[in-house]
């Protein structure tokens, strides 16, 4: 029954399970970062923005589809590696919250437009960011849900301005400064 002891041990018993096998599924693919002049950022689930310095190759490989930023859950943190497109599928499949951004074709996880960006920007800036909850993924429309939080391209060149201009895919997407 929901709210019993047991129910608690058992849920937190399938977080932990779902923990690990999302630790053991990035670090058998993650791709080693190759440190560049592109700054690509993304939005964590706490709703702050992150960024990675890739080399323009990497950085294209995100805006294409084939790498995807995915959270890698470690005991006390929680850290963010690049991995391919099919470790991001398998990641999404079993937990949508845990992929960051990735540009998958009829639904991309991760992009804000200019506009939610700026607000995200405002938001942190004020010190009022909402944080994404830790709810399972149970329904179909996670990835709505998620775009609405994870498109932190934009978000991240107001809380760290940049004299340097920003390129992002079709408009919308994980930032990325040149």
């Amino acid at each position: 029954m929901p709210g019993s002891k047991a129910y608690q041990r058992a849920e937190s018993k399938k977080q932990v399970e779902l923990d690990r096998a999302l630790r053991e599924l990035v670090l058998g693919a993650q791709v080693p970062q190759e440190p560049g002049e592109t700054t690509f950022y993304f939005m964590t689930r706490k709703g702050k923005l992150r960024r990675m310095e890739l080399s323009p190759a990497q950085a294209k490989q995100l805006e294409d589809g084939e790498l995807g930023v995915v959270e890698r859950p470690e005991p006390a943190q929680i850290e963010h590696s690049l991995v391919p497109a099919a470790a991001a599928e398998q990641m999404y499949a079993l937990s949508a919250k845990a992929v960051r951004f990735f540009n998958r074709k009829e639904n991309p996880v991760g992009f804000m437009n200019d506009e939610e960006l700026k607000a995200q920007q405002a938001a942190e800036a004020s010190g009022t960011a909402v944080e994404t909850p830790d709810e399972p993924e149970a329904s179909t429309d996670e990835g709505s849900e998620e775009g609405g939080e994870a498109s932190a391209s934009s978000e991240a060149q107001a809380s760290e301005p940049s004299s340097e201009p920003s390129s992002e895919p079709s408009g919308e997407g994980g930032t990325q400064q040149s």
